[in-house]
């Protein structure tokens, strides 16, 4: 077991350090939580070596063999199952290039520095070992971040497990400020998180919109969060303090740069069950993001655009080369997630014919009585035995007057 004086530190440092960053369900060592902070203050984002390490040796025991200058021999004999050590020349070459980019951060008085300017911003600090780790970052195996710095409340991390990810351009027309709205009310209403970049245009529209109906949305930054972008942002930024989060792999002082912004979009694919573009140049961030949930291989969808709008050939091309699903309502964001508009798990496989007609008709919709029972083709008593057999296998609930899925 890795102790603090394996680290050069005193318990002393490292609890002090940690203390007003622990999120209130961290399950991991305090110098395991420290290392995993010092790693996201040294490494630039989805550095594949240091992701490598950690995964292997755990944070803390990667931290102490660094210090130590280890042999990359070591390392090799360890890792002799991983593909990306087999030639030992090249794993050689390839630590000896890792260490030279980390080590201008590679200073632990820099991580204490980066714990105190977070602990005055009220900001926390989450790793994988926390039950509320997004557990779709996992799918970036040695990309994925080391943690993330986080403000807001961190218990609406749990909440984003279940979250659409809109993505879009930067400088957006009336259409797709208008478009965002409509799309995101009825996820909200299903509980779904709307997660975005925070930048202008559909960005800063898919945050709005979602706060505007009272649902969660989070913004992931590119750079640290003391160095929030865009500044004109900050009243935005200010509300998501409050009501959403804002989120972040960089540490304080971080600034957010183009390769930043690049390697910030593969979090905000990750995150979200679907990505959905809205209005995007072909060559845009919006786009990277949309290529980043193919390599994941999360559901994709575009909104088309009126033929001559420019802003809006990004989503007509990943429409044309079959990339992304066209999005025009929210059911068809739904329907990318959970095809032909349910689960197919065991409780619905073994529906009667009643409660599969009614669940048909359904939906993601919120259907009243009368359409449900004209639409399947039913009477009165069989779609009674129909909807309360749905009901008491906990499939549907009824709202506002109609019936609608449960989620």
């Amino acid at each position: 077991m890795v102790k603090a004086s394996d680290l050069r530190m005193t318990d002393r440092q490292i609890e002090a350090a940690i203390a007003p960053l622990l999120a209130s369900d961290s399950q991991e060592s305090a110098v395991d939580y420290f290392a995993a902070i010092a790693w996201s203050v040294i490494c630039e984002p989805g550095d594949s070596i240091a992701g490598l390490l950690v995964n292997h040796f755990g944070p803390a025991r990667a931290l102490q063999l660094e210090l130590e200058r280890a042999d990359s021999d070591l390392y090799s004999s360890e890792l002799k199952n991983d593909s990306s050590t087999s030639s030992r020349a090249k794993f050689a070459e390839t630590l000896e290039a890792a260490r030279q980019r980390w080590s201008a951060r590679f200073s632990m008085g820099r991580v204490l520095e980066s714990c105190a300017l977070m602990a005055a911003k009220s900001a926390w600090f989450v790793t994988d070992k926390s039950q509320s780790w997004p557990a779709g970052l996992n799918d970036l195996d040695n990309h994925a971040p080391r943690g993330l710095w986080g403000v807001g409340n961190p218990d609406c991390l749990k909440d984003i497990s279940k979250s659409i990810s809109f993505v879009g351009s930067r400088i957006a027309s009336r259409y797709g400020d208008e478009v965002c709205p409509d799309l995101i009310s009825p996820l909200v209403d299903r509980e779904y998180a709307i997660v975005s970049g925070g930048a202008y245009g559909i960005d800063a529209m898919a945050h709005r919109a979602t706060i505007a109906v009272g649902g969660l949305t989070v913004a992931m930054m590119a750079g640290g969060l003391d160095r929030l972008y865009p500044s004109g942002n900050r009243e935005l930024f200010r509300r998501l303090e409050t009501e959403g989060l804002i989120l972040s792999e960089m540490p304080p002082g971080a600034e957010p740069t183009k390769w930043r912004f690049l390697q910030r979009n593969r979090l905000i694919a990750a995150l979200g069950r679907a990505t959905v573009v809205v209005e995007a140049n072909p060559r845009s961030g919006a786009v990277s993001t949309a290529n980043r949930a193919i390599e994941l291989e999360r559901p994709l969808g575009a909104v088309p655009g009126p033929i001559n709008s420019p802003g809006s050939d990004g989503c007509h091309i990943l429409i044309r080369e079959g990339k992304a699903e066209l999005v025009t309502c929210a059911q068809d964001i739904l329907e990318m997630i959970q095809p032909s508009g349910f689960d197919a798990n065991s409780e619905i496989a073994g529906l009667g014919a009643l409660e599969t007609r009614v669940l048909d008709v359904i939906g993601f919709g919120n259907v009243n009585w009368e359409t449900i029972r004209a639409e399947a083709g039913l009477t009165n008593s069989e779609l009674n035995l129909g909807v309360s057999g749905l009901s008491l296998m906990g499939l549907i609930e009824q709202h506002s007057g109609g019936w609608q899925r449960k989620h």
